[in-house]
């Protein structure tokens, strides 16, 4: 498998509103980019979230609710 490059710039979380679920993305935990899955977009009064399903560093797979702006597409959706 070859690794995910980290995004080199800040994460536009519009593209997110438009993709379909699940979506394959890269997360930031901490000072780190992982690779997961976007399930849900939780909409909130300030804006909304994004639900993502993880495999975190100890091999169980986690759900949790992230920032949008720390979410980003690992491919262009189709317009």
């Amino acid at each position: 498998m070859t690794a995910l490059a980290p995004p080199t710039t800040a994460c536009d979380p519009r593209p997110l509103l438009g993709v379909g679920l699940p979506a394959h993305v890269l997360v930031q935990f901490d000072d780190r980019w992982s690779a997961a899955w976007l399930i849900g977009r939780l909409h909130c009064a300030d804006g909304w979230v994004a639900l993502v399903q993880f495999v975190d560093r100890t091999g169980c797979e986690q759900t949790v609710r992230v920032a949008a702006d720390r979410v980003c597409l690992t491919t262009t959706p189709p317009n």
